[in-house]
């Protein structure tokens, strides 16, 4: 009879642990279901104005992805970890350039700051459901707009809106806004309808005759007329781009090309894509972290220059002569800007760089 009761008392302790390890991993499978909903790669049919990796960091820094997330999705789904055979940035990882421009002396940074008014610069942007950034885009695009000849312009190419961007827009008197109604439904794809958007407005740049064009993305573009005038500290015949850094961590490594093959000269997402198949099996969190998060790091304002093929970020200053004879495209998801800089140095000997002091804030 002892017996008996011990072995049904066995048989219900046995019976409510089976029960709470299925409860517990019905939770946990719900859980990476969940999170696994929020690392899909970015869509390029998305609402946001620019193509760069700026959703990225925001994923990263709300996730928090760590090597428990990472080892309890992979347990349950089956994939393989990523190794991360190096924990350097890009910029770290990059060779030594010994041909970087050097800084003019203060009397020369005098008279470029003088000759600059009888410059003119055009800044031309793409946009979509930006209403609310508008304010803050036109406080500190206009003090730089300043510093150029008065036939100096604003040039806004507009698609696809439906919150008040075009109302807010009309109201901005020194813009220039050109208004193309829907285009999505001829160019679904974001990058595509970029590529389209940037030519257009290049063009106008060029009939302008732009000495200098900037080109913004009006969601990310902020930054002090002093970190804009970083750029004039270098010989202006020795760069043709100077693009944006940041204060915080570096957004734009779709975009990003490095001069050395061996660092970041490949198209991140595709290589995710790739690396994420049954082939490979890799998970798809541990090749954000690895591939993309970790050329993410904020680059030191003490950096200087570093020269690229390819960068944005949000923002870049060009020497109009450099942008001739080029065009933006989008072939096989590839980021707008690449082809454009793989073009401008071929066909114009163009250099670019990531100026560490021309920060967006």
């Amino acid at each position: 009879m002892v017996l008996r009761r011990r072995s049904k008392r066995l048989k219900l302790k046995y019976l409510i642990a089976v029960t709470i390890i299925s409860s517990l991993n019905l939770i946990v499978i719900i859980f990476v279901r969940k999170y696994l909903n929020y690392t899909s790669l970015p869509s390029t049919s998305s609402t946001t104005t620019s193509t760069s990796s700026t959703s990225i960091t925001h994923f990263l820094s709300e996730t928090s992805i760590d090597s428990t997330h990472l080892l309890l999705t992979s347990s349950i789904i089956g994939c393989r970890q990523f190794p991360a055979y190096n924990n350097r940035s890009f910029y770290e990882r990059e060779y030594p350039q010994l041909n970087l421009p050097q800084r003019i002396s203060n009397s020369s940074y005098k008279n470029i700051l003088h000759q600059l008014h009888s410059l003119r610069l055009i800044i031309i942007s793409c946009v979509r459901n930006v209403a609310s950034k508008i304010d803050k885009y036109q406080k500190h695009i206009e003090p730089i707009l300043d510093l150029f000849h008065p036939s100096s312009r604003i040039l806004i190419f507009e698609s696809d809106s439906n919150d008040k961007t075009v109302e807010k827009l009309y109201q901005w008197s020194r813009a220039q806004v050109y208004t193309y109604g829907t285009l999505s439904k001829k160019y679904p794809d974001t990058t595509k309808r970029l590529a389209y958007c940037r030519n257009i407005l290049l063009d106008k740049a060029h009939s302008l005759k732009a000495d200098y064009i900037l080109v913004t993305d009006i969601d990310i573009f902020a930054t002090t007329v002093s970190s804009f005038l970083s750029n004039f500290q270098y010989n202006i015949n020795d760069w043709s781009v100077m693009t944006v850094s940041s204060s915080g961590l570096y957004h734009d490594i779709w975009a990003l090309r490095t001069l050395s093959n061996s660092v970041m000269n490949y198209d991140v997402w595709n290589r995710i894509e790739n690396l994420e198949k049954p082939k490979h099996n890799y998970c798809k969190q541990s090749l954000i972290k690895s591939i993309i998060g970790i050329h993410q790091k904020h680059i030191p304002i003490e950096r200087g220059l570093i020269e690229v093929r390819s960068a944005f970020g949000g923002g870049g200053l060009y020497r109009a002569n450099s942008t001739y004879q080029c065009k933006y495209n989008s072939r096989s998801s590839t980021c707008e800007h690449v082809p454009f800089h793989l073009c401008i140095r071929d066909m114009n000997d163009a250099r670019i760089f990531i100026n560490s002091q021309f920060q967006i804030v």
